[in-house]
């Protein structure tokens, strides 16, 4: 048994990344309401702005799941409608800094002068240093809100939502049956792109590090292989030189990874992706680094396990570590309480944007200029409840694996597959719904492949998958 719910749930809350992406997304849709450029399509200029920031605003926010290497800490700007007077308009500014979701939802909602104290029982805080905001001040009413307009918009959206699975299927397994066959195809055409690719260069493997669409990928292939056909030789050659016998990332950003494996941004310009393989030779030296680097940090902690994520930058990881490692040393009088406390536990080295805090699998993430004195601290309090976390996370998982394969095998899916953005407790429920539906909605879905998705419609994708939300009915 892995508990009661109520007992995860308190555990989960202990952890602002319990923070799923689609829990986010509605906890922001007031915000979203207030700030969309068509609300302004009588100013243009102020539209233009609005969607440019909202452009960058929602980029930060996906980065986040799962949190992007490249992340880095920026402002956005939008012009609203002042709440005191329609006719006025008043500049908001919003600061995007840290991995902390629940810390951005805050701060925007609050922009907006709308209400948080709703939050406060959905987003725990975060850190120890949380507790000093106020989130129910009395300022920021949702009476702000155009209550009207929002609630004719809910309604609208809420009545063009299709969650109903039966019928969803009734009516659409005919075509999510002719796209699963077209994909088949396109899959084989995807397969040839990167044959001919490890030919070219002697590449051990392709992998995307996002959940992208196979229109997507192939797009990257092509791009791929335009920029070896344009190459000058010098150019190619190195290119081919680091591909060799290596893995090729594609994500956002261009880099070499922690496991020595290449990643090229799939939005980068070949300039980037040019001087990413340019540069491996030289980063992938730094593995060994890397490793000493990690043995001592991990020494320092007592042994705890030390997590290298193998999709993070290698110079930006190597650098994190060596600067904590500094960090805590420098504090001799605290290393044995340290290690104490951090023993047994598993820790993951973050930017200096990041704060203390639990992760959702019990990992402990420690920013690299963490105050020492309060990590010690931190880690006290807190590491035995991590534990207890990573136990019952464990237990989740095996048990939502097991309920999958079943699921698979008593529908006779093709596969089932999820977001990595859901709550596992949720997730299982879904999939135990799935399991033991209707004889009719089983004998239907017979054959297809199905993803639990955040989007709210059950709708067929490109390839024939059957996009399914995981409150379907």
């Amino acid at each position: 048994m892995i508990g009661s719910p109520r007992k995860m749930r308190n555990l989960w809350m202990s952890s602002r990344r319990y923070l799923t992406l689609n829990e986010v997304s509605v906890a922001l849709r007031p915000f979203f309401f207030v700030v969309h450029p068509d609300r302004y399509a009588k100013h243009p200029e102020i539209r233009s702005q609005n969607e440019k920031s909202l452009q960058v605003f929602n980029g930060y926010i996906n980065d986040l799941f799962p949190i992007s290497p490249s992340l880095k800490p920026t402002k956005v700007s939008f012009s609203i409608v002042d709440k005191k007077d329609n006719e006025k308009i008043r500049l908001i500014q919003i600061q995007l800094t840290g991995t902390d979701p629940s810390k951005i939802v805050r701060e925007a909602l609050q922009s907006c002068q709308i209400s948080t104290k709703d939050l406060n029982e959905k987003f725990a805080p975060s850190s120890i240093n949380s507790n000093s905001e106020n989130l129910s001040d009395s300022r920021y009413t949702t009476s702000n809100i155009d209550e009207d307009l929002l609630t004719t918009y809910l309604k609208r959206k809420k009545k063009s939502v299709i969650n109903n699975l039966h019928a969803s299927l009734t009516n659409q397994r005919d075509e999510a049956v002719r796209k699963s066959k077209e994909a088949k195809n396109f899959r084989i055409s995807i397969k040839e792109d990167i044959d001919e690719l490890k030919n070219r260069t002697g590449l051990k493997d392709v992998v995307w590090q996002m959940d992208w669409a196979e229109t997507h990928m192939r797009r990257c292939l092509l791009n791929m292989h335009r920029f070896l056909d344009t190459a000058e030789s010098s150019t190619k050659d190195a290119v081919i030189q680091t591909l060799y016998k290596n893995v090729l990332r594609f994500g956002r950003g261009s880099y070499t990874c922690c496991d020595g494996s290449i990643q090229l941004g799939a939005d980068n310009v070949p300039e980037q992706w040019e001087q990413a393989c340019c540069e491996h030779s030289v980063r992938k030296s730094q593995l060994s680094a890397l490793r000493q680097a990690t043995e001592q940090l991990a020494g320092t902690f007592g042994g705890a396990k030390i997590l290298l994520p193998h999709y993070k930058g290698l110079a930006q990881t190597l650098s994190q570590i060596q600067s904590l490692i500094v960090r805590i040393w420098r504090k001799e009088a605290l290393l044995v309480r340290l290690a104490n406390a951090a023993a047994g536990s598993m820790i993951e080295v973050v930017t200096s944007y990041d704060e203390l805090a639990i992760g959702l699998d019990g990992r402990l993430y420690v920013p690299c200029n963490v105050d020492v004195a309060s990590l010690v601290v931190f880690l006290e309090e807190n590491a035995e409840k991590a534990a207890g976390i990573n136990h019952h996370m464990q237990a989740l998982l095996n048990e939502l694996e097991y309920s999958k394969d079943e699921c698979v095998q008593d529908l006779n899916l093709q596969s089932l597959s999820w977001e990595s953005t859901f709550n596992p407790e949720k997730l299982l429920v879904c999939v135990n719904r799935l399991k033991n539906s209707s004889e009719e909605i089983q004998k239907m879905a017979s054959g297809l492949s199905i993803r639990i998705s955040n989007n709210p419609t059950i709708h067929v994708t490109n390839d024939g998958t059957l996009s399914v939300p995981i409150d379907w009915v």
